[in-house]
């Protein structure tokens, strides 16, 4: 994974999934991943979680399907805090664990049976950049 300095988060280049969404669309879901710190009372900033060089941004018209899976695996507990998070949220921050990940992660391989060509593009796109942010094998 490459990893800006936070303060050159301008420098982000994202990778967009669309679909059907229309270039002028403003509204997304960004997934940015984490860096972490070993640093104990470690509260991170915006910048140390826009410091990714390649985040994924989703418009609204297209991350419908992704909400589908990402709602069979909630209520979950916050990777941050622990706290129980009960859905989620398109509106606000979301941290979510590898583990929780991989959840995700099922549920949009169980949908990959259910959905015609274009939906499957866009959540194999999906699955690949998720796949490749948690350092696993793609066996797509």
């Amino acid at each position: 994974m490459i990893w800006l300095n936070p303060d050159d988060y301008k420098r982000q280049e994202y990778v967009e999934l669309r679909l059907n969404a229309p270039k002028t669309e403003k509204i997304c879901l960004e997934f940015n991943p984490l860096r972490m710190s070993c640093n104990l009372d470690w509260n991170p900033t915006w910048e140390e979680w826009h410091c990714y060089a390649s985040p994924l941004r989703v418009y609204k018209q297209d991350y419908e399907p992704l909400l589908c899976c990402f709602n069979q695996i909630y209520p979950i507990k916050d990777a941050f805090d622990g706290t129980l998070e009960p859905v989620f949220d398109i509106c606000f921050y979301n941290w979510i664990g590898k583990s929780d990940w991989f959840r995700i992660m099922d549920e949009i391989e169980r949908e990959l049976n259910r959905v015609n060509n274009g939906k499957k593009g866009l959540l194999t796109g999906f699955l690949a950049w998720v796949k490749k942010h948690l350092n696993i094998r793609l066996l797509l």
